[in-house]
């Protein structure tokens, strides 16, 4: 059958991007066979029509069979004159004309995968058309054009059409292996605070964990301290996106923290010789610690999981960092209204634990709500652009240093990690050492 496709003189060896006889046998069939609908759904939408014509007139025989009317010609060719449409869109003719194309004995998945395919094509080609015009932009940069370019080819990915569900009788032999399996491994991967690890289990894949607190709470302490553990001790490779400090400030924190030199005088390069043989027993492990660090700004989440994809593809990724989240770009830069961002950016962080299939650490700030208060505990209501953070994250943990009000405070070297949100998990509160004059929190000794 001669099928009606992209004019040769136009392509030239190019493969089609279009076959609207292919897409008028379709309709033939949905018109002809009252099965057909339902044979179709999950393998077509409107959206893969090349022609106008012939989507509108999908939509509206799919929209039929679906309120459970006729969708033979009389009966759709009613529909469309009701609404005042048959007549833009071919009359009763038309209608015949596609069934009149159906040849003897067609099958409908090979013409519904001849539209698709060719849906394909053209979604490809306008992701290139884009991605020449970006790279041509000389307000574009290169790291910019590759998120696009990520981007793009992701959009452009072919929808998994076939709608399959899992029967719970095929979940209980894999179920029951894991359950055993989880006995024999830690259950998820360690921050380095032991009381903490038993409130989460770990941090576990596919989990957004946010960790809050006013400015100077130690967001940024309680971050670097999990990484470093997580790269230092256990080897794991953990990805550290920082926004509010240079990829040289993290790594004077964690040498601190390391070598117990105070912070201060790592700062301000004023290291004696016993202080400069602490720091030389840490060097070698850091340096082959797999802790991957960026500092550059601003980054939407689509940058944030470019550079995420390329260390998955290369040396790895087990766990993802970034401080903190409100210092995240929103997707489209007209959006300004701090919520409206939050709005934009929690959601995008959770699905990007959930697409790289690792736990996704957030810093968070808090606002002045606390301070108001007579006791000075931080809430859930406290996060800014509250509602998206809480509803996005898994764990939320809000910290509180007691002696960050007040200076006297019988507390003072404590900081609470308080579980407001603990999805898999019980809520409550672990107090741990705040030794901030070396930049970090450690578990408090055990009488």
């Amino acid at each position: 059958m001669h099928t009606e496709t992209q004019p040769a003189q136009q392509r030239g060896d190019r493969a089609p991007s279009y076959d609207t006889s292919a897409e008028q046998v379709v309709i033939g069939i949905l018109l002809s066979d009252p099965n057909a609908p339902r044979a179709v759904e999950a393998l077509l939408t409107d959206e893969d029509f090349y022609s106008p014509k012939h989507a509108e007139l999908f939509r509206t025989i799919m929209q039929a069979a679906s309120d459970g009317t006729p969708t033979e010609p009389i009966a759709i060719a009613a529909v469309l004159a009701d609404r005042g449409d048959l007549e833009r869109l071919g009359g009763a003719l038309y209608l015949n004309e596609c069934v009149s194309k159906v040849p003897l004995a067609a099958q409908l998945g090979w013409y519904a995968n001849r539209i698709t395919v060719c849906a394909q094509r053209r979604a490809y080609e306008q992701t290139g058309v884009q991605l020449v015009n970006a790279a041509t932009s000389p307000s574009r940069d290169v790291d910019d054009l590759a998120a696009l370019a990520h981007s793009l080819l992701e959009k452009a990915q072919p929808r998994n059409r076939q709608l399959k569900m899992t029967d719970l009788g095929s979940l209980i032999n894999p179920g029951l292996d894991e359950i055993e399996a989880r006995g024999k491994r830690p259950p998820g991967i360690s921050t380095g605070y032991h009381d903490v690890d038993q409130m989460l289990g770990g941090l576990r894949p596919k989990q957004l964990a946010t960790v809050a607190g006013a400015t100077s709470m130690g967001k940024s302490v309680a971050l670097i301290d999990m990484a470093r553990h997580i790269a230092i001790r256990l080897r794991l490779n953990a990805a550290y996106f920082t926004f509010e400090m240079s990829n040289g400030d993290v790594f004077d924190r964690v040498l601190s923290a390391e070598s117990g030199v105070p912070f201060r005088l790592i700062r301000d390069g004023q290291l004696e010789e016993r202080d400069w043989q602490r720091v030389a027993s840490k060097i070698g492990p850091m340096s082959n610690a797999p802790l991957f660090l960026t500092d550059k700004a601003p980054m939407t989440v689509a940058n944030i999981k470019d550079h995420c994809k390329r260390q998955q593809d290369g040396p790895g990724l087990d766990v993802v960092f970034v401080d903190h989240m409100h210092l995240v770009s929103p997707s489209n830069p007209r959006i300004v209204d701090r919520t409206a961002i939050m709005a934009d950016v929690s959601p995008a962080l959770k699905l990007l634990a959930m697409e790289l299939d690792v736990p996704v650490v957030a810093a968070a700030q808090l606002n002045r709500g606390p301070s108001a208060r007579p006791d000075k505990l931080p809430e859930l209501t406290d996060l800014k652009g509250s509602s998206s953070i809480e509803q996005d994250s898994d764990v939320v943990i809000l910290l509180h240093r007691p002696d960050y009000y007040d200076h006297d405070s019988p507390r003072r070297g404590e900081v609470d990690f308080i579980f407001g949100k603990n999805r898999n998990g019980e809520k409550g509160v672990v107090t741990l050492a705040a030794q901030l004059h070396l930049s970090r929190f450690v578990d408090m000794a055990i009488a």
